[in-house]
């Protein structure tokens, strides 16, 4: 029995030495699940954002499908899609004509969309190629900001997110 106790006595100092021990290994632990919980959130609402994005374009890529529709009602469809995840108003939304697509040998990558010519869909002609296309600059739609980014290398963070961009495009043919 004596020898019983003994044994309990030497646990309970092991415990007490062990519990300062588990402070130290949390404290190492805890910001590097932080910053993986951080990335799991931000990936996700930007792959969420993405998909949105795509979907509006293809929403308004079958409204603009439709004779009698204006560019301007295509505008407000994808507009009123994307206000459901962030303010449309941040986003650029532009109904461009892409009879390019109808060149034989043309590398879609390597369009600029931006520089073809806009296109209001209530004279387009019948068969004609268009697309619908929504860029938003990531800076703009995130969900949290880069707050662990060291100061002396927040410009150069700066300068890169300032380069994405999420976007999506549909092209259709007017009918």
């Amino acid at each position: 029995m004596l020898k019983r106790h003994c044994r309990m006595a030497s646990n309970q100092k092991r415990k007490a030495a062990r519990s300062g021990l588990t402070l130290v290994e949390l404290a190492f632990v805890t910001p590097v699940f932080l910053v993986f919980v951080y990335a799991i959130f931000e990936f996700a609402y930007a792959y969420m954002v993405s998909n949105i994005i795509q979907e509006a374009t293809q929403e308004g890529a079958k409204l603009g499908r439709c004779e009698e529709v204006t560019t301007a009602q295509v505008q407000t469809k994808v507009k009123s899609l994307l206000n459901t995840v962030f303010d449309a108003e941040l986003a650029n939304i532009m109904v461009k004509d892409a009879s390019l697509f109808d060149t034989p040998g043309v590398d879609a990558s390597q369009i600029n969309f931006s520089s073809l010519p806009d296109l209001e869909l209530s004279n387009a002609k019948k068969a004609q190629l268009f697309v619908v296309r929504v860029e938003v600059p990531y800076k703009d739609v995130r969900l949290l900001s880069t707050f662990f980014v060291d100061p002396a290398k927040a410009a150069e963070a700066a300068a890169k997110e300032a380069n994405m961009v999420l976007s999506g495009h549909s092209v259709k043919r007017h009918e």
